[in-house]
């Protein structure tokens, strides 16, 4: 799927800044610490300041994961947008799957030249405050009609990010019990990768102890989250971004979410999506559902709870 701005977040050692809120007769009350990142992707609609800083209200939101290629808009706009919010960037920078597609397989040397169109960008500052928080090096890893990328070129893509933003972490977006693994069994150098959860994966214990165990085995970070717009069982009765799939309903995410936050070695979480312009199979706006109170309360008390959450670095 083509978005026009995936936004979710990442993890930094320096917490944003409290910020006193007051009303007449009341005590200065400081914002809350968050200590592990928790968000979203498809932010469609809310690419302001104003609007994430809402959200980080309301929701507790610290993380956003988007995807563009464009520098001059990245350091123009979204990263200033993102640090006066006190929201953190994870970002897919190489566009969608047919910009690095050849004869229907994945092609490392092209996927390489899409990440050249960033030379001569200077992300450092944004690296080294936290705001630019991970690089996503690829989504949907197992979505070619041909060949997969491999570990190894996964491995190799990580490298190749590396040397031109040094300190960025970066990460994948696949199980750690599905990815790919390099000959050696361990990846050295992709740093995480993104455990999202629906309810057609089955028992959710059986779950997270099998990526628990896969992220181990692996050498590979956690990044746990849920997929709210495609990934219900059905109870909430609400239709999905897509025809013949259900959204969580509030209960689920509470019960999924409580779960995947406890993760010991959890180091950001993210779920798929919130979105204000994209309607879903029966035409409503997974934003406006979200926006259902009993909906918004148990996203927030999710984001309260991951926040809670001790810091974990991505690279164990």
């Amino acid at each position: 799927m083509t978005l026009s701005l995936l936004l979710a977040c990442a993890a930094s050692k320096d917490p944003a800044p409290a910020v006193a809120t007051e009303s007449a007769g009341a005590e200065t009350v400081p914002e809350p610490q968050y200590l592990t990142p928790y968000g979203f992707w498809g932010l469609n609609g809310f690419t302001s300041e104003a609007a994430l800083s809402d959200l980080r209200g309301r929701l507790h939101m610290t993380l956003v994961q988007t995807a563009t290629t464009d520098p001059t808009y990245a350091l123009r706009q979204l990263f200033p947008m993102a640090r006066a919010s006190g929201v953190k960037i994870t970002l897919r920078m190489t566009g969608d799957h047919e910009h690095y597609t050849l004869e229907g397989s994945f092609n490392l040397e092209l996927w390489q030249k899409r990440l050249d169109l960033w030379d001569g960008a200077d992300l450092s500052a944004y690296i080294a405050d936290g705001t630019f928080a991970g690089h996503m090096l690829v989504d949907d890893v197992l979505n070619w009609p041909g060949a997969d990328p491999t570990g190894e070129e996964l491995e190799a893509m990580a490298s190749y990010s590396q040397a031109k933003f040094p300190g960025l972490p970066t990460f994948v977006r696949e199980r750690a019990s599905r990815i790919p693994v390099p000959t050696s069994g361990r990846f050295t150098v992709v740093d995480g990768c993104v455990n999202q959860y629906k309810a057609k994966d089955g028992d959710l214990q059986t779950f997270i102890e099998d990526d628990r165990s896969a992220a181990e085995r692996l050498g590979l970070g956690t990044i746990n989250g849920m997929n709210i717009a495609d990934g219900g069982d059905g109870s909430s009765g609400q239709p999905g971004w897509t025809d013949g799939k259900w959204a969580m309903s509030a209960a689920e995410i509470t019960e999924y979410g409580t779960a995947l936050a406890a993760v010991p070695e959890l180091s950001m979480f993210l779920n798929w999506e919130y979105d204000a312009e994209e309607p879903w199979s029966d035409g409503t706006l997974g934003a406006e559902y979200f926006a259902r109170p009993e909906l918004e309360s148990a996203l927030a008390d999710l984001g309260r709870l991951v926040g809670e959450h001790p810091a974990v670095a991505l690279r164990p």
